[in-house]
């Protein structure tokens, strides 16, 4: 095994589920009050935050809704707040939220 991997303290306090990029359905209203409603991925999901994939990028402080199994007896919704926006290719943007 790799030296500097065995050296490395895991530094979160809970537990992270990986989404397997799970499609989700993401909602926010605009500066100008309309609601949008689209399909975005799940990267990461812990208590305290969420991890996604979308193909535009959010201010730090916006507001979310995000649907987990929409469409299903199984859906269920979060709010959650961007707190970090990085593009990771053209058109491609790993959105950090956290869960509020």
């Amino acid at each position: 095994m790799d030296q500097n991997h065995e050296d490395f303290e895991e530094r979160r306090q809970s537990l992270r589920v990986d989404m397997e990029a799970e499609r989700i359905l993401i909602s926010w209203t605009d500066g100008l009050d309309v609601v949008h409603t689209d399909d975005a991925i799940c990267m990461d999901l812990a208590r305290r935050g969420v991890l996604i994939e979308y193909k535009q990028a959010f201010t730090l402080g916006d507001l979310l809704t995000v649907t987990f199994n929409p469409n299903t007896d199984k859906q269920n919704s979060i709010k959650a707040q961007v707190c970090r926006c990085t593009e990771c290719a053209p058109h491609r943007f790993q959105v950090a939220m956290q869960i509020i």
